[in-house]
């Protein structure tokens, strides 16, 4: 079965709901869907995302670099079509745009595979287990404390027993009255993770985190820059609380290196940002062999398969405003039941978009001109 043709198109749609953290602020996500037809009429869905800025640097790649690479090829060579794609473009980047655009196409790729096979894509890599729990996670520091706990509340309605929440205040006892009522309303037997979005310097982090211990932290997420792997296992040697990294590294080798230097005790993959579902699995079963779980970063409706694939994947993150079924974008939305999701058994991944919904996002080069996005807040 050889790939025949491509289609890809950029859209950007609206959160359900304003996110705000330490250092950014946005209301909307860049999609690039593709589409792989294989000769025999097959078609494989895959997608990519950013945050505000890059999906048509995604989609020019897609189109003219790395689709070209796989059209005519064997779908069934899947190791071989994502190393062709990332070494043919790693002179212009090891990662970044370039992991972002390879994986839509990987996951169009494994897309065809389990249509092809006839199997659901959670089986095809391992069927370990039949559902996934995971945690309500909100990008609410700019929330007011009311705010804060209400959006708490809708997480303990959808039966989560994890929860996250954003850190990263000016004053540090700010955030740490913020945690001590989340604490108190979610009880001491929950889990509950804060994420600094890599706020501090790390003799800052150990400060800060110090004065958080009394709410018993199951993570402390990016606290400090992703690229600091010597700073990531200085905080992790001075602290209690465990160290998750990962939502901002972008290869196995990125990962190699945080766990080998001791950096983390939890990884937080994103399928999108690592490349796809096929080096996804690499890190996966690399951090596996360093008895490290996986708590992967967003992409809910992938996470589900591959979540329920192998065994060492700890959750999935149930992240409120940008979910593909909470947007409206899916045919088939994936629910949240008492605080568990279980993927779809339609061969392939089972996501199948709404074009009709999407139509009203669909961006030109000429609407991304005049739309422009800011995201960040600390430059």
């Amino acid at each position: 079965m050889k790939i025949a043709s491509f289609e890809s198109e950029i859209y950007r749609v609206p959160l359900t709901e304003a996110w705000g953290s330490s250092n950014y602020s946005f209301t909307s996500l860049e999609f690039v869907i593709v589409s792989l037809k294989s000769d025999n009429g097959l078609i494989g869905t895959g997608w990519t995302f950013s945050v505000g800025n890059g999906g048509a640097a995604f989609k020019s790649m897609i189109d003219y670099y790395l689709a070209p690479k796989v059209l005519g090829q064997d779908v069934f060579q899947v190791e071989r079509l994502w190393s062709r794609m990332w070494l043919e473009t790693h002179d212009v980047g090891s990662s970044g745009v370039t992991t972002h655009a390879i994986a839509a196409i990987d996951i169009a790729i494994w897309d065809l595979l389990g249509q092809a096979l006839r199997q659901p894509l959670h089986r095809l890599l391992g069927g370990y287990r039949d559902s996934l729990p995971g945690y309500g996670s909100g990008v609410n520091l700019h929330l007011d404390q009311d705010a804060l706990l209400a959006q708490m509340e809708s997480f303990q309605a959808q039966g989560y027993r994890a929860f996250k929440m954003k850190i990263g205040k000016d004053d540090p006892h700010e955030d740490l009255e913020r945690v001590m009522a989340v604490r108190a309303m979610v009880g001491n037997t929950a889990r509950l993770m804060v994420d600094a979005n890599q706020k501090w310097h790390p003799s800052e982090v150990i400060r800060r985190v110090d004065m958080l211990k009394p709410a018993n932290l199951f993570w402390l997420e990016e606290p400090t820059l992703s690229d600091d792997v010597d700073g990531h296992a200085l905080i992790r040697s001075k602290l209690v609380t465990p160290v998750a990294v990962g939502e901002s590294l972008y290869t196995k080798h990125q990962f190699a290196h945080q766990i080998t230097r001791g950096a983390c005790d939890i990884v937080q993959p994103d399928v999108y940002r690592v490349g796809g579902i096929t080096e996804f699995m690499k890190i996966v079963k690399m951090a596996e062999s360093h008895n490290i779980p996986v708590a992967p970063h967003f992409g809910m409706e992938l996470v589900a398969h591959i979540g329920c694939a192998v065994p060492n994947i700890l959750c999935f993150e149930g992240l409120r405003g940008a979910g593909l079924s909470e947007m409206g974008i899916i045919e088939r939305p994936l629910t949240v039941t008492d605080g568990t999701i279980q993927p779809d058994d339609t061969p392939g991944h089972g996501v199948r978009f709404d074009m009709g919904v999407l139509a009203q996002y669909r961006q030109t080069p000429e609407r991304l001109a005049r739309e422009q996005v800011t995201t960040r807040t600390d430059v």
